[in-house]
């Protein structure tokens, strides 16, 4: 038999469920079982390639789980697409068997066996669940966007849960306030208050770092409101689509509807297979800067400024499952991937690195006792950390708890280990919501990087465009990464 020709990724991830335990429970007791290819929207199908492999016989396929580093090796002798009548649904696990109309495609299995662990098999993954293993393109090439230039500007305004919708504080564009409203447009009041720093015209991009929306509202009218206000905005600095980085939060990218009453089980194997909370977001994104919705939540992009360059790690941090604890942040080895490419992009200029997403990496605020609703920290907070320390990260950015905070983050290395530079670590707070604890009130911020040093400015943002306070205006004390020989 040849060689593996295709790689299946999979996960645990439905409460109580061992996915392999459940598999080889069956395999052993019927001699064969049906192994679900849960795809993803955004993937190919393979279909022509796949038609192919059956030609001459039974295959083999490696079945990889990353986040345990497990590795198994399996024959299949049939597979079908498309009409779950041609499955023997008692050789199908339990748990998805009544999802089985949903899975893309399956395989049927008589053999299963645990080999050796290969990350490089691993690693070429990227966000896909199949892989062909007859040619050596790597899926991480999705994590690297096209580049953006402003050259002549030197400034990045970072932006956080503006919660258009039901928390919208800010009147939306083409809509007139009523007698005694003083709110105006967030085009409007941001473009006040960077004229009062002298920085309108020193935009060179946005990033926005989740919570677009509300509990999840897509509704057209949202979605209206917010292209229009970005349209707005854009004109208003003189920006085109690809100087805005969206980051997805946990209120874009939504498990299930607030309130609902739903069984965990259920809705991890309908996210498994149907992708349905991702959808929404990632359309929305297409339509705001022009990024297909089928590219990953997790890349890098570069943009050229004045003297130098920034190259901004975007990370998805909404990807909990199995769980009511959906307000809880969690990457993955998706974004671990994406961080990898910081260390290794080609540095031709003075180069400041920044990791972005949703949830916090570090304590902004207390928290209540822990409860299914609760918000807290990163899960995988120190993973991450790590690979941006090693990858020459500056500063991490984030929004989420709607407090802005600045901090330094280093390891002390053990064992007499090298040291890692230091980083930042900034949380916004929320830009355009009602949703703030106490009196806390509404803020953004501006860097300026330059080719020897970076400044930040981290102000309050009224709704009504007078001034506010400036919480925060100096220089931080990093320097860019400079290119070799340099």
């Amino acid at each position: 038999m040849a060689a593996p020709a295709i790689a299946l990724r999979f996960r645990d991830t439905t409460p109580g469920v061992d996915t392999m335990g459940a598999h080889l429970s069956i395999l052993n007791r019927e001699g064969a079982v049906w192994w679900g290819w849960w795809k993803k929207g955004f993937e190919d199908d393979h279909l022509s390639y796949l038609s192919t492999l059956w030609a001459e016989g039974p295959i083999e396929v490696l079945i990889v789980d990353r986040s345990t580093n497990r590795m198994f090796l399996a024959e299949s002798v049939r597979w079908s697409v498309g009409n779950v009548d041609e499955i023997d649904l008692g050789r199908v696990p339990e748990y998805y068997r009544t999802h089985a109309a949903q899975v893309f495609g399956w395989f049927l299995l008589r053999m299963i066996r645990q080999i050796q662990f290969d990350d490089s098999i691993a690693q070429r993954f990227g966000d896909k669940t199949l892989i062909r293993l007859d040619t050596s393109v790597d899926e991480r090439s999705d994590k690297v966007a096209a580049s953006a230039s402003a050259s002549n500007k030197s400034c990045l305004l970072h932006l956080s849960d503006l919660h258009f919708g039901a928390d919208y504080a800010f009147i939306p564009q083409n809509e007139q306030p009523v007698v005694g409203d003083l709110r105006t447009t967030l085009t409007q009041s941001l473009g006040a208050d960077l004229d009062r720093i002298g920085l309108r015209s020193d935009i060179a991009a946005v990033i926005v770092t989740g919570d677009f929306t509300t509990a999840g509202d897509w509704h057209d009218g949202t979605r209206k409101q917010l292209l229009q206000e970005f349209e707005a905005l854009r004109a208003e600095l003189g920006l085109k689509q690809e100087q805005i980085v969206a980051v997805p939060g946990n209120h874009d990218i939504v498990r299930y509807p607030p309130g609902a009453a739903v069984r965990i089980e259920d809705i991890a194997v309908d996210n498994q297979t149907t992708y349905q909370h991702e959808r929404e977001f990632r359309t929305f994104v297409d339509e705001l800067i022009g990024r297909s919705w089928k590219e990953s939540l997790n890349y890098v992009r570069r943009i050229s400024l004045r003297s130098a360059d920034i190259l901004i790690c975007v990370l998805n941090s909404c990807t909990i499952v199995a769980t009511e604890w959906t307000e809880y942040g969690f990457v993955g080895n998706s974004g671990l991937d994406a961080i990898s490419k910081l260390k290794t992009d080609t540095i031709v200029r003075p180069s400041y690195k920044f990791v972005a997403l949703h949830h916090h990496l570090l304590p902004v605020v207390q928290v209540e006792a822990p409860n299914s609703k609760g918000v807290t920290l990163t899960l995988d907070a120190s993973a991450l950390l790590d690979a941006a320390q090693q990858a020459g990260v500056h500063v991490a950015i984030h929004g989420h708890q709607h407090m802005p905070r600045l901090a330094r983050y280093q390891t002390i290395p053990l064992m007499a280990g090298t040291p890692a530079q230091p980083l930042h670590v900034i949380s916004n707070g929320s830009t355009g919501g009602t949703r703030r604890p106490g009196s806390e009130r509404n803020t953004y911020c501006v860097f300026r990087l330059e080719h020897d040093k970076a400044f930040l400015w981290m102000r309050e943002l009224r709704t009504d465009s007078k001034a506010g306070a400036s919480l925060f205006e100096g220089t931080l004390d990093i320097r860019p990464e400079q290119p070799v020989g340099c």
